[in-house]
């Protein structure tokens, strides 16, 4: 993920499901628990949130759209309804709710309303 230049007021990290399964999430903003290039919190979610990125490409053969900016990190899959792409994305999350209940107040997780069609964005 790349350097953050938002407040410091916490990562915001939101997730969609469609059918029960993940379909994209967004992280937003900066944890605040240190300096830049010295927060572990921010640190721990970067490795999680790129490692799954990497993982769905490199292992779950899905293609999933991937954004990279300043201000948010999203990742949106079509097709990300198989076990694996799955596994990956709970996973994922299942690791930032730890983050967040070890480090309260650095990371709000919260899954978005669910979509009925494609064109839904988290």
């Amino acid at each position: 993920m790349k350097k953050s230049r938002s407040r410091k007021n916490g990562l915001d990290i939101t997730y969609e499901r469609r059918r029960g399964a993940i379909v994209g999430f967004r992280v937003l903003g900066h944890a605040g628990f240190a300096a830049s290039g010295q927060d572990i919190v921010c640190a721990a979610a970067s490795a999680l949130v790129l490692s799954a990125a990497y993982g769905l490409r490199k292992h779950c053969a899905v293609r999933p759209k991937i954004s990279d900016t300043a201000n948010q990190f999203r990742i949106d899959l079509s097709n990300g309804d198989s076990p694996q792409a799955q596994a990956v994305l709970e996973t994922t999350i299942s690791g930032l709710q730890a983050i967040a209940a070890t480090y309260p107040g650095y990371i709000k997780i919260r899954q978005a309303k669910v979509a009925t069609d494609r064109k839904s964005r988290v």
